[in-house]
């Protein structure tokens, strides 16, 4: 028996639905980084369903198909639907190799070592960001899997997520980041936000810590 799919009655219904679907892949993506399983571009489908399955559940888990196509954005013109899962296959292979050729988290580093380790991890989460943007691989949620894959790929090295925000002031930014590459291949702007929004989330963390170990003391 085929089930109906009723659709949420309102738009606030459906934020709430893809609210709450974020959530659960934003837990998901923290699993799956822990987990050290290899990344599949059935694991990046299985993310994106997570967000859509209970608001959107027609585009849930698959790319964008012949027809589906986005109009040009701002500096991005992404690919026709036709031509999306050859270029995100093309895509999942150079991330795959990539990731495999960057050593897990030594412990023994001399600075310039952790130095060079740290820029190998930074460059592959800004330019696995950048091409999940240019693809435009999904109907909706192009913006929240580039974010997720971003820290899918620092998480699984032991680093702090990114939260670049992409709303307000840093929105501006953002943009202009992502038209550097476009236009001119400079990587640098986009990578300095991540890695800004890293070493904050860093801070943040060490404060908790030291607040927890001030409460325990009293």
């Amino acid at each position: 028996m085929k089930v109906r799919f009723k659709r949420p009655k309102t738009k606030g219904h459906l934020e709430e639905l893809e609210v709450r679907g974020l959530w659960k892949a934003i837990a998901l993506t923290k699993q799956i980084a822990e987990s050290k399983e290899k990344i599949s571009i059935e694991t990046i489908l299985e993310i994106h369903k997570t967000i859509f399955e209970n608001a959107f559940p027609e585009i849930a888990g698959r790319f964008r198909k012949n027809g589906e196509d986005v109009k040009k954005l701002k500096f991005i013109e992404p690919p026709p639907g036709r031509l999306v899962e050859e270029k995100f296959y093309s895509f999942w292979r150079n991330l795959d190799t990539t990731l495999s050729s960057i050593s897990q988290h030594p412990k023994s580093q001399t600075k310039s070592q952790r130095k060079k380790w740290l820029g190998q991890v930074f460059d592959l989460a800004t330019w696995a960001q950048h091409n999940i943007s240019e693809i435009h691989p999904f109907c909706d949620g192009n913006g929240r899997m580039a974010r997720l894959m971003t820290n899918l790929i620092l998480r699984r090295f032991g680093l702090p997520e990114s939260r670049v925000k992409y709303e307000g002031e840093d929105k501006e930014r953002y943009l202009h980041a992502l038209h550097q590459i476009d236009t001119v291949q400079d990587y640098e702007p986009l990578k300095k936000l991540i890695v800004l929004s890293v070493a904050d989330t860093y801070e943040r963390i060490k404060k908790i810590g030291q607040n927890k170990k001030q409460h325990s003391h009293h």
